[in-house]
């Protein structure tokens, strides 16, 4: 029998639609998967074999009277552990949560249900989604699917690994400032970040509101853009015919691209080299604005989230990891005056940067400046942890702060993930730029 677990979402949906495997033969394959993985139960803080495979019976009953509640109706997805799934625990990747149950179901769940989606389980992530790395000493630290040693990215991580090793067709996880792509950059994915607010937040455990979204994991852009119509309720149409040669792209070269470590910088020239020779207009800019934003981020993220978490930190510290609990107490001190007057100060550098990319279709720049440190060293060294996670979410945080759209794509060198972002509600746009750019670094045109 065909292996269809490490298909793409979108061929499984093809094979399910043309009765070439069910979704309960398509579960039980994840299932298999999922027992001959030594780490499954650090990729997974919980798995539903009951439930899902209810789920997959009904929708294989659907299959056979040719009522499938869409052409993704059995399709098996993982959720980040910060979405409300009702009367399942829903922890956070916190201790401070622990035995915490849901007692709704969040909005994007009830929508994944309505067009068949399955839903596996829940996996880990860092401790309250506030960290790069996916090193969680607490509860449990995914491997990077090149090598367990190595940090998985997060704080999705286990949505991403999860994903990369075929126990699940897809992943859903958060972006704050980078916790979708991160882990989707170093483990060879895609990782989507739609704009703030196109994806509702009800039923999902905040970290700072204003930049919190919701994004899938997926093993291709097709995926994602799918997955992603499915997360906001909108209609299943196909992406639109587009020529790369058509596209114009911005390099930014003040901040994005600056001092990156051999392996991502050998990628992203590569990359571009080969972008060139597709037709496609590549031109380079100083974009300030990136600069004069990232420097508002100690004070609004570590505000936002400390203010949200620090009855829960602050009741029981000793329960979290220290560098974690060191980075939410940044926002300790932060005074509501100077918390405002950034905001301020960030939606006019908004308004302009808006301007400034309004023309392209987007700018492109490698997803981290780094490829993913020992999860051992980390661990041994508090300094080397917080550094590591800043120079982790350095890029991706960038399109958090500016309010855009962005999406990582692999590239030929593993863990090393090419950035694609663009102005908000520009998503379609951007999904479009990034199957181009998939589809010819792979050599599929």
């Amino acid at each position: 029998m065909t292996d269809y677990s490490s298909k793409s979402m979108t061929e499984q949906a093809v094979a399910i639609h043309e009765n070439q495997v069910s979704p309960t033969i398509l579960l039980e394959q994840f299932f298999e998967n999922i027992e001959k993985e030594p780490n499954s139960k650090n990729i997974f803080s919980e798995i539903f074999y009951k439930d899902a495979l209810s789920e997959a019976k009904n929708s294989e009953d659907r299959q056979k009277k040719g009522r499938r509640k869409s052409f993704f109706d059995g399709i098996v997805i993982n959720w980040k552990d910060l979405f409300d799934i009702n009367k399942k625990k829903c922890e956070g990747g916190t201790q401070l949560l622990s035995k915490r149950v849901s007692e709704i179901d969040s909005d994007v769940y009830k929508k994944a249900k309505k067009y068949g989606i399955i839903t596996i389980g829940k996996t880990h992530q860092t401790e309250l989604a506030f960290s790069g790395l996916g090193v969680n000493p607490k509860t449990a630290t995914p491997p990077n699917i090149k090598s367990k040693l190595l940090a998985p990215g997060g704080s999705s991580s286990g949505a991403a690994v999860a994903t990369a090793l075929s126990l699940s067709s897809a992943g859903v996880g958060s972006d704050t400032g980078g916790s979708v792509r991160i882990p989707a950059a170093w483990n060879n994915l895609v990782g989507f970040k739609p704009t703030h607010g196109k994806i509702s937040l009800k039923g999902v455990l905040k970290l700072c509101p204003s930049f919190d979204t919701v994004g899938p994991i997926t093993k291709t852009v097709t995926d994602s853009f799918y997955l992603f119509k499915i997360l906001s309720g909108e209609n299943l149409n196909p992406i639109d015919n587009d020529r790369l040669d058509k596209k114009k792209f911005l390099i930014d070269t003040s901040f994005l691209t600056q001092n990156l470590c051999k392996e991502v910088s050998k990628s992203f020239q590569l990359s571009i080299n080969k972008i060139k020779k597709s037709g496609a207009k590549i031109n380079e800019i100083d974009l300030t604005e990136i600069n004069r934003a990232t420097k508002l981020s100690g004070k609004l993220f570590p505000y936002e989230a400390y203010n949200n978490w620090k009855e829960k930190i602050e009741a029981n510290p000793e329960l979290m990891y220290p560098p974690v609990l060191s980075r939410f107490r940044g926002g300790m001190n932060i005074t509501d005056e100077e918390y405002l007057d950034s905001w301020q100060e960030l939606k006019n550098i908004r308004k302009n940067f808006i301007l400034r990319i309004n023309k392209c279709d987007a700018v492109i720049a490698p997803t981290c400046p780094i490829t993913p440190p020992l999860v051992q060293k980390l661990l041994e060294c508090d300094k080397f942890f917080t550094e590591s996670n800043l120079q982790a979410l350095r890029n991706t945080r960038v399109a958090n702060l500016l309010g855009l759209t962005a999406i990582s794509i692999p590239t030929q060198i593993d863990c090393c993930g090419l950035m694609l972002f663009s102005k908000p509600n520009n998503e379609n746009s951007l999904l479009k730029s990034a199957y181009l750019l998939e589809r010819f670094l792979n050599n599929k045109t």
